[in-house]
C-alpha cells in the first residue's frame, strides 16, 4: 500500500490572508507566553536552591540549632520546638557549625553582625530575618547622676549621624 498527497488541505482558511496573520499572531504569542512561564520558573528555582537559606524558624524545624546557654534566643526556640545545643561562647557555636556538628546558630543580631564583621575570614553570613525583635538598655543604679547624660549623648549621636559610623565601624553597615 502506498499513499500520495498533494501537499494540499481541504480545509479552506476562513478569512484569507487576515485569517493567516492573526493565526500567526497567536502563535507567537502562546511561545512568548511558553517561554515566559518556563523562564520564571526556572528563575525561581534557581533562586531558591542558591539561597538555601534559614529565613524564618520554620526553616529550623528538624535541625540542630546552636544558642548561647540561657539566652532568650534559647527560650525561644524550645518553646517553637526547635532542637538546640547550648554553648557558653559564640565561638565554640561558630566552630561547630563550621564542623557541621549544627545547622545554624541563632542569638542577637549584633553579637551576630559583629562577630562577622571582625572575623571576615570565617566563613559565615548573617541570613534571614529578625525572628523576635528585643530591646536593648543601659541600665544605671536607681538614681543614678549619668542617666541624663547618657541619654543626651545617645539623643545627640543619633542626630550627628555618630551612631551610623559605630554602626559601620563594628558592624559593617554603611551610613
Amino acid at each position: 500500500m502506498s499513499i500520495e498527497t498533494s501537499g494540499k488541505t481541504a480545509r479552506k482558511n476562513l478569512f484569507g490572508w487576515i485569517g493567516r496573520i492573526w493565526q500567526a499572531f497567536w502563535m507567537v504569542c502562546g511561545i512568548a507566553i511558553i517561554a515566559y512561564v518556563t523562564s520564571s520558573i526556572t528563575s525561581v528555582m534557581t533562586v531558591t536552591q542558591m539561597n538555601n537559606q534559614t529565613e524564618v524558624v520554620a526553616d529550623l524545624q528538624g535541625k540542630l540549632v546552636g544558642v548561647r546557654t540561657g539566652s532568650v534566643a534559647e527560650a525561644y526556640l524550645q518553646s517553637r520546638s526547635v532542637a538546640t545545643v547550648p554553648f557558653d561562647h559564640l565561638s565554640d557555636s561558630v566552630e561547630a557549625l563550621i564542623n557541621d556538628e549544627i545547622s545554624a546558630v541563632v542569638a542577637d543580631a549584633p553579637v551576630l553582625e559583629y562577630y562577622t564583621h571582625s572575623h571576615p575570614d570565617a566563613p559565615l553570613e548573617v541570613a534571614g530575618s529578625i525572628f523576635s525583635r528585643d530591646k536593648y538598655g543601659f541600665a544605671f543604679p536607681q538614681g543614678s547622676s549619668l542617666v541624663k547624660p547618657a541619654s543626651v549623648a545617645i539623643i545627640g549621636a543619633h542626630e550627628t549621624g555618630g551612631l551610623g559610623k559605630l554602626k559601620s565601624k563594628y558592624f559593617g553597615f554603611q551610613p
